[in-house]
């Protein structure tokens, strides 16, 4: 027999013998709702439901596999799953519209995200004047464009493939209960300054708007981009979204606050691959009075942090920032809560208060001013940037330099100041290490108040508890 027949052959049989073994099986599950069947949307790593909660609500979740340990995040609910004796069965009591998570025997690579919605209150019609309206179903939209006044309107249960954008307007509004959907548009990159495709790459992208809102709606997989980009935006009100990025790709980071003042952003679920909630100033104006509260949160571990600010933040102040009463159920490569100024501004007045932290897998706490790759003195060329990349060092993105370069690189350098830490709570999961340090002594991080600063319930007293790293930072406190 000749050697391309036996070749042959032996394919043959190893393709009938795959044929034949039994192929492995996706976890899935059935949920009813006060006895009502949901209705669950399949991505990478689980599922997700959406629905309407007036009362408080019994969840029966009953799965495929055998369970023997449930997990449901935010721990802050208080809510206790009872497992049937049959193993899958999984029974608990929902009180409020909170989105939660359900985590099948500490198996991260599948779970349930259950995303309850408060009633709405007289939501516009598909023949209201000014409206863009979506009802129940699939809408293949592309690109929307939103003109002065202007509301997108999301019904409960319409699904809508496509992109938002708002640029120069007044008072425009994005509303309902339904989902904006990537899963079809593909990479198609960043924004493009100068030419006509001005937040393609975006789910949501806002510039300049004045009084803009989105709320209630639910967006799912956004195609490898800052999910809701908003850029030199005042007066922003976001409430009650929920993003949900199941991509194993860096750079889908959920809400950019870039270059915007006056916003606030609240009752919000984020899970991507990058950070979760993030302010930046890439057209280096005065950014402040920005508030996020209200949260939950999961970073997945290709990239990013939990809450940010950084790592462009060019030359003018970034100031007046708040984040509270916030759960961080994973960060799974980042920070839990970090500051990195990579630039020449000044980063301060800023306050985390009531943060709970349920796992952390590297750092609890970064405040840095550093020299790293999204800087403007960055190297001219990816080829140089790549050399002196620090990989497998403490940040991701640190860029390297030669002893005699550290005064040019201190020229651009900025500082951070008055940056209050209060009622940071690790409440499951092991401690991880924090770091506050400056560039050097004229470029510190200055005067940072940490208070009640706990792990497991126990207070944390000292540096060495704590796992702090500090380093040129003069003002440095840790009360408890």
């Amino acid at each position: 027999m000749k050697t391309s027949k036996i070749v042959l052959l032996l394919a043959g049989v190893l393709l009938l013998a795959a044929v034949a073994r039994p192929q492995p099986t996706v976890p899935s599950c059935q949920v009813t709702v006060n006895g009502q069947a949901l209705a669950l949307h399949d991505f990478r790593q689980g599922a997700f439901g959406l629905f309407e909660l007036a009362q408080p609500t019994e969840i029966v979740v009953h799965t495929d596999f055998d369970v023997r340990w449930v997990d449901i995040r935010p721990k802050s609910s208080g809510i206790a799953a009872v497992i049937g004796p049959d193993h899958h069965t999984v029974r608990f009591r929902l009180g409020s519209a909170l989105p939660v998570t359900v985590e099948f025997n500490r198996d991260l690579g599948w779970v349930l995200h259950l995303f309850a919605y408060t009633p709405e209150k007289n939501p516009p019609t598909s023949n209201s004047p000014g409206v863009r309206y979506y009802g129940p179903g699939v809408h293949e939209a592309g690109v929307i464009d939103l003109r002065d006044g202007e509301t997108l309107y999301l019904a409960p249960g319409a699904w809508v493939k496509g992109h938002v954008r708002s640029i120069g307007t007044k008072n425009i509004s994005i509303l309902g209960r339904g989902v904006l959907d990537g899963s079809s548009a593909g990479d198609r990159g960043a924004v493009v300054v100068g030419s006509g495709s001005y937040g393609m790459g975006n789910m949501v992208y806002l510039e300049k708007t004045v009084g803009a809102k989105i709320e209630g709606i639910t967006i799912f997989n956004s195609p490898e981009a800052w999910t809701v980009y908003l850029t030199g935006t005042t007066g922003t009100r976001v409430d009650g979204v929920r993003i949900l990025n199941p991509s194993v790709h860096y750079g889908d980071d959920g809400f950019d606050i870039v270059s915007s003042s006056d916003v606030r952003v609240e009752n919000i679920f984020v899970r991507t691959n990058d950070d979760c909630v993030v302010v930046k100033n890439l057209a280096d104006v005065d950014t402040h009075d920005i508030t996020v509260r209200h949260a939950v949160l999961w970073n997945m571990p290709t990239g990013g942090n939990g809450l940010e600010i950084g790592f462009e933040t060019r030359k003018h102040p970034i100031h007046d920032v708040r984040f509270e009463d916030i759960d961080i159920i994973h960060v799974e490569r980042g920070a839990a809560i970090s500051i990195h100024n990579g630039d020449a501004a000044t980063v301060e007045n800023v306050v985390f208060d009531d943060i709970r932290v349920e796992d952390v897998r590297r750092k609890l706490i970064d405040f840095v001013v550093l020299y790293a790759q999204y800087g403007a003195d960055r190297p001219a060329t990816d080829a140089e940037n790549s050399r002196r990349l620090d990989c497998g060092g403490a940040w991701d993105g640190l860029l390297g330099y030669a002893s005699e370069e550290k005064a040019e690189r201190a020229k651009f350098r900025g500082h951070i100041r008055n940056v209050r830490v209060t009622k940071l709570h690790v409440v499951d999961g092991a401690l991880p290490y924090s770091i506050v340090a400056g560039f050097d002594a004229e470029h510190a991080v200055e005067n940072v108040v940490i208070e009640d600063l706990r792990c497991l319930g126990k207070p944390v007293r000292t540096l060495k508890e704590g796992k702090l790293v500090v380093e040129n930072a003069p003002g440095f406190e840790l009360r408890n």
